[in-house]
């Protein structure tokens, strides 16, 4: 997990790892998978907007042009380490909360030292994190081994708000991975 310490914007993007039960060879195809039947999608977080219900179609069609090709193992594991995502605290149990932390609390980062001893400590987390990442994005992948995974990116800074905040793949196993 990536900490930032300088200009954060407004934006917000997610990535999604998606395990499709094959690929789909349709906009038709991935409309079903998302949503089955149904033929409008509550979207109760349009920014400037009053919640309102959306049509599928366009939903599907945005997802199905994401539709490349398989993850590799690389793109599932940098999409969790380099993000946040809500069951990240559960999953690493010893996630290091770094602004919890005595360590990095008891860090002087107004001296050169202490700056030096802070880049220090940001390796460390980012080693541990890095490994458990590993361990998360194999796990995935051997579950769904059967499955057409795939990487998708959304960013509300796109205009792909329902994408990104409306939990359109709720039907399919999947970790939504948020870098806010």
């Amino acid at each position: 997990m990536k900490i930032r310490t300088g200009f954060v914007s407004n934006s917000s993007s997610s990535s999604f790892i998606i395990a499709f039960p094959h690929k789909p060879k349709s906009v038709e195809e991935v409309q079903e998978m998302l949503f089955g039947k149904q033929e409008w999608h509550y979207n109760g977080l349009a920014y400037g907007e009053e919640p309102r219900d959306v049509p599928v179609r366009p939903i599907a069609e945005r997802v199905f042009s994401k539709i490349k090709k398989k993850a590799t193992k690389k793109e599932i594991f940098e999409s969790i380490a380099d993000g946040w995502f809500s069951d990240y605290m559960l999953i690493f149990p010893g996630h290091v909360d770094y602004f919890n932390d005595p360590e990095y609390r008891a860090i002087d980062r107004s001296t050169v030292e202490g700056r030096l001893e802070m880049d220090a400590y940001y390796d460390k987390c980012d080693k541990e994190n890095n490994k458990r990442a590993k361990n998360i994005a194999e796990a995935f992948r051997r579950v769904h081994d059967d499955k057409y995974i795939v990487v998708m990116k959304f960013s509300d800074n796109s205009g792909e708000v329902i994408e990104e905040h409306t939990g359109i793949f709720e039907r399919l196993e999947h970790i939504r991975t948020s870098y806010h």
